[in-house]
């Protein structure tokens, strides 16, 4: 071979070389292809809160995952979860009802076990004691109201039979209800008890004082456990995450309440700073509950569900992945 044919053949084998490398580098700072993931929020409320702080702050997105937030009613999250619709749900309540009815559903991470309702009633009602013979709003049967009223009254020994509770539909319904005097006491959620008590109504209790139940959280189904557990542990590794710095950031938190993600009704600026005090500390840290409360929801659910067989707590609840995650996040 010439030396002229040599150097042609090196010259042609740095170009080709000089290709690869620059394709190599091309793709290596191309975006990553980004997994889609759908989820049911039952509400823009305090409890749903985490979604959109991963959301905005980009956890999501860190997780290779394109998160979309859609708000539908609360059974519908679970209904949408079971039918391949949304891969996850936050309405934790239904999912537990859902489970013990024999759903493959299951509850995998908890916001906060501390309901953040509070019972409101007319002006001149001070106790719960004084609502025998009265009429008590709720959003309907088997609704967290309804059983929040419920565990009120047997926690003050107040015979159901003594209370009428009504199903008067959503909270500003029923609000609406208590301040037309159609019922005498309801249980209002943030930020709504807020309104209420500057309007002149009376907070008598916090529900958390007599119940704890998981509100808020992640359902997801026994499918997505077994056959995606790496798309669900980047979800629950994102939420914790935002749950964290909802806890830890107090200025971050209240601000972000003002913005347009969560719901504080009419006056967010007024409300912000009071709802993050009575909330966000409740947020809880390792996103699980206690088993005693894992059964107490189910023997909730099972009351209206009437399962042929006792529902165990792993029928229903699947702390594992977030249990692992947690113990890992500083």
């Amino acid at each position: 071979m010439t030396r002229t044919g040599q150097i042609i053949i090196s010259v042609l084998a740095s170009l080709v070389l000089l290709g690869f490398t620059s394709v190599s580098a091309l793709c290596a700072g191309a975006p990553e292809k980004l997994t889609r993931v759908r989820m049911g929020l039952a509400a823009r409320s305090t409890t749903t809160m985490p979604y959109f702080v991963a959301k905005e702050r980009g956890f999501f997105r860190e997780e290779g995952l394109d998160v979309e937030l859609i708000v539908m009613q609360a059974i519908q999250t679970i209904q949408a979860t079971l039918g391949n619709t949304t891969q996850f749900g936050s309405a934790t309540g239904s999912a537990v009802s859902a489970a013990v009815s024999g759903a493959n559903i299951r509850v995998i991470l908890a916001v906060t076990d501390q309901p953040s309702f509070d019972l409101l009633t007319q002006p001149n009602i001070t106790s719960v004691q004084q609502l025998r013979g009265k009429k008590i709003g709720t959003g309907g049967v088997g609704s967290l109201a309804e059983i929040l009223a419920r565990r009120i009254l047997a926690a003050h020994k107040v015979p159901l039979e003594e209370v009428a509770i009504l199903a008067t539909g959503p909270s500003h319904v029923t609000y609406a209800a208590l301040k037309a005097k159609v019922i005498d006491a309801a249980p209002l959620q943030m930020p709504l008890t807020f309104t209420a008590q500057d309007e002149g109504f009376r907070k008598v209790l916090s529900a958390a004082d007599v119940y704890r139940s998981v509100q808020g959280g992640l359902a997801t189904t026994t499918t997505m456990l077994t056959e995606q557990p790496e798309l669900v542990t980047k979800v629950v590794r994102a939420m914790l995450r935002a749950i964290r710095l909802i806890k830890s950031d107090r200025k971050y938190a209240i601000e972000f309440l003002k913005g347009p993600w969560v719901d504080l009704g009419k006056d967010p600026e007024k409300v912000a700073a009071r709802v993050y005090e009575a909330a966000g500390p409740a947020f809880l840290d390792d996103g699980a509950v206690s088993d005693e409360i894992q059964r107490q929801m189910i023997a909730d659910a099972s009351v209206r569900a009437k399962p042929k067989q006792p529902v165990l707590p792993e029928q229903v609840f699947d702390f594992s992945i977030t249990r692992k995650i947690s113990a890992t996040l500083k």
